[in-house]
């Protein structure tokens, strides 16, 4: 990507952020995720490369987070929310291909990822009165945006409270980005700055729950002192946070347990 840089475009969608998303909730490891995201902070100009989770060209995010046997489709879906809170909470200029936020399903030929929109559960998805270019996919019935437009559990739902999130938060939308050691590798943790603004978020990427989870910062992190965990999105506030005096956290339990998938977003205030 270096060589179309400092003046082509003003920013590059980054194919390697996308495979490391969703190769990390596929494997239920973090750690190649995290190193990714710091290889493009540290080297490409002033944060401006694109984060993606598939685009038209792609098996969608849905069918490729999917299982093999009875409960795909629920494991397909917690995946994908968990693929969006990544998205929407790491840097970079995040964009989603339409229906991704339905879980709209699809694999290749091209023509099957760019299926028509399903709005509604009517006989052509409240996409046209007329003949749809394509054919809608087969589930079109269920994962419509009105089947989820009143859900405060579904996809939809969850990418509107992040977008939302990233929007009127400027640690989330703009600030720099930190990750921290985990005591497991299916936790991915970080810690997004801005200023004097903070926001840790700690991700279960497999599906098993994770007890005891332990982080800590390999560097300065945060000014010293203790902090407050306020919920931005999760049950509860987080454990209070103590900043040693070199600016270093270290072996923090910000909750007791995270379930399979699960996701916590935390406000850090000093």
């Amino acid at each position: 990507m270096l060589p179309y840089y400092p003046d082509q475009l003003e920013s590059y969608f980054a194919f390697d952020l996308s495979d490391a998303l969703i190769a990390a909730v596929r494997t239920g490891s973090a750690t190649k995720l995290l190193g990714a995201y710091a290889r493009f902070q540290q080297s490409v100009p002033d944060g401006r490369w694109s984060t993606f989770l598939r685009n038209h060209d792609q098996t969608r995010t849905l069918t490729a987070l999917g299982g093999t046997g009875a409960g795909d489709q629920a494991l397909a879906v917690a995946r994908a929310k968990t693929a969006a809170t990544l998205l929407l909470t790491l840097p970079g200029l995040p964009f989603i291909y339409y229906g991704e936020e339905i879980g709209m399903t699809g694999d290749k030929p091209d023509e099957r990822l760019r299926t028509p929109m399903p709005w509604t559960a009517d006989s052509t998805a409240g996409f046209t009165t007329g003949t749809p270019w394509q054919p809608l996919q087969s589930d079109w019935r269920t994962v419509n945006v009105a089947a989820q437009e009143n859900d405060t559990t579904s996809l939809l739902a969850l990418h509107r409270r992040l977008i939302d999130m990233r929007v009127t938060n400027a640690a989330l939308g703009t600030g720099d980005y930190a990750a921290l050691g985990a005591s497991d590798d299916a936790v991915a943790a970080y810690v997004r700055r801005n200023g004097p603004e903070a926001v840790l978020v700690v991700v279960n990427v497999a599906g098993r729950p994770i007890a005891d989870v332990r982080l800590a910062s390999p560097d300065s992190l945060l000014a010293p002192g203790r902090y407050v965990a306020r919920r931005l999105m999760a049950p509860a506030d987080g454990a209070p946070l103590v900043v040693d005096s070199a600016g270093r956290v270290r072996g923090y339990s910000p909750v007791g347990s995270l379930g399979p998938y699960d996701a916590r977003i935390f406000e850090l205030v000093r």
